[in-house]
């Protein structure tokens, strides 16, 4: 994504890929060596020099993005769990089976998962208070499902269809009007 934000620009990145990891928490997985590449080429933005600030989650995959980009362009980095993804403490084998059923019944956990909406109002809760009112122009760094939650409320939508969400590339960037509550450009 080549183009350049204005003041008040938010740009929504899906992590880059991460290494799967059966024996470890979903939360603890680092990124993959196709990953590595993908944040390099992330880095490369020229957006990034303008950047403020870079909030992540508190998971390993998302902060790697935040701290590289503070040392390559000394932006400002810091980690939150609102950002996170939806909480599961353990690797599913069948990870679309049991999206499918989070979205088919969003308020309710599914397979010991946080609930979607739970989710989705604290990702959201966060991106309208804290980094719509912090330093702009900003990045955030996050996860799949919480940024097609995020993505479905910027479009007014109940919630991330399932097409949608599976359609959601690693690294993949969105441009956000935080004030308009807006998606300018989509995931790319």
């Amino acid at each position: 994504m080549g183009m350049l934000p204005s003041m008040s620009t938010l740009y929504l990145i899906r992590h880059p890929m991460c290494r799967m990891d059966p024996t470890r928490p979903p939360a603890e997985w680092e990124l993959s060596s196709d990953g590595r590449r993908q944040l390099d080429r992330l880095l490369a933005a020229p957006w990034w020099l303008a950047v403020e600030h870079v909030y992540s989650s508190a998971e390993p995959k998302t902060v790697v993005v935040g701290e590289a980009a503070a040392a390559r362009y000394g932006t400002a980095h810091s980690a939150h769990r609102e950002l996170d993804e939806v909480h599961r403490s353990a690797f599913v084998p069948d990870y679309g089976r049991v999206v499918r059923q989070a979205l088919a019944n969003p308020d309710e956990p599914a397979n010991g998962w946080e609930a979607l909406t739970h989710a989705r109002d604290r990702a959201v809760g966060f991106l309208r208070t804290k980094v719509a009112n912090g330093p702009l122009p900003a990045v955030v760094v996050s996860h799949g499902l919480v940024l097609g939650e995020v993505r479905a409320s910027l479009q007014g939508q109940a919630h991330v269809a399932y097409e949608d969400w599976r359609a959601l590339p690693f690294a993949a960037v969105a441009l956000v009007d935080p004030e308009a509550w807006e998606l300018v450009a989509d995931f790319a």
